[in-house]
């Protein structure tokens, strides 16, 4: 098996692709195993190596919404509340609302599971060109909410639609500053990384390095642009961290073994999503799907990054393909087909 999954990488890093990182613990059938292949930065001759680090993207969504049960939990947030209960009175006047509607509408519980009718600003082509602008210049997140909220296009009233959010997110992460009084990296290492040992995961912009970061990249019509020269400050809250696949595993292991919270219900109600669309349900910063005949509960990164835990067989994997195009769900499905069903690579 561990030959099968180092010959998956391999042929993933095909045609001058970035490296592969690949980490799987499947202790029913005696495995945990992790993996590199191809180049820490693309065309280089240093091997990319398992314990280098990867900008997770997106998946530092999970880690605010553990952040958000765990105030539920101590009796410190109301996810049905309006979010203006929270945000510091300037800030709650410049969130928009669909006309008709009013803005206590609009609940934590909305931002956590992208209902509040927010557009996404951070793949906007808007965002984008600011960004290129000066890509490496270092951004706070009231500077990016400021603008994201002033350009934000209305999709849906509160609660009516989901529609996948970064605007939201960084939104929540100040919310969560305002209610807590930490910062939002101190709440990530105090409440998260360092009880389950996460001693290598990072906020950009916002704390030391902690692990050498392997490069991902953009990938605009063909062209690989390494996405290391824009600042890791860009998304926070909503898809900040680098983090390693041994991290990772800590997490995912330590998520749904309940060491993150005090009572398994507030895990149950971290988990209970909204339906999106078939085979995909998503809940306070995680995603449930279907996929290969497994339930995998996690999420996925921009730049190729991916963790999921299946509860049934006690499985748990995570990993980055290193580009912004990247096919996770087809690179999941291959791996799956590996462990459960003697797949050829």
């Amino acid at each position: 098996m561990r030959e099968k999954l180092q010959a998956l990488i391999a042929q993933a890093t095909a045609g001058d692709r970035p490296g592969v990182l690949l980490g799987v613990h499947a202790p029913l059938q005696g495995l945990d195993w992790r993996g590199a292949a191809g180049s820490f930065a693309r065309g280089g001759a240093r091997a990319l190596a398992p314990q280098h680090g990867f900008r997770i993207a997106s998946m530092s969504k999970t880690f605010t919404g553990v952040l958000a049960a765990r105030l539920m939990e101590a009796g410190k947030l109301d996810l049905g509340a309006p979010v203006a209960t929270y945000l510091p009175a300037a800030l709650a006047a410049k969130v928009p609302v669909r006309p008709g509607h009013h803005r206590d509408e609009i609940t934590p519980l909305h931002l956590l599971n992208h209902t509040a009718g927010f557009s996404d600003f951070a793949l906007s082509d808007e965002w984008l060109q600011v960004i290129s602008r000066d890509p490496g210049r270092a951004r706070s997140p009231e500077e990016i909410i400021d603008w994201a909220l002033a350009h934000c296009r209305l999709v849906g009233a509160p609660g009516e639609t989901y529609t996948y959010s970064d605007t939201g997110y960084v939104l929540l992460g100040l919310l969560l500053e305002a209610v807590s009084g930490m910062p939002y990296w101190q709440m990530c290492r105090q409440w998260i990384f360092d009880p389950l040992a996460m001693h290598d995961t990072w906020l950009e912009g916002h704390e030391q390095a902690r692990c050498e970061l392997s490069h991902p990249y953009h990938v605009d019509e063909g062209r690989y642009i390494d996405a290391l020269l824009i600042h890791g400050s860009v998304d926070w809250a909503a898809g900040g961290h680098v983090s390693t696949l041994a991290d990772l595993d800590r997490f995912l292991r330590g998520l749904f073994h309940c060491r993150l919270f005090e009572r398994t219900a507030t895990l149950d109600s971290f988990l209970d999503g909204i339906f999106v669309r078939e085979n995909y349900h998503y809940g306070m910063g995680i995603g449930r799907k279907r996929l290969r005949g497994k339930t995998l509960w996690g999420h996925l990164g921009h730049w190729g990054s991916f963790m999921y835990y299946c509860p049934e067989q006690r499985l748990s994997f995570s990993g980055t393909l290193n580009f912004s195009t990247a096919g996770h769900n087809a690179f999941i499905e291959r791996l799956l087909d590996l462990l459960f069903d003697g797949g050829q690579v």
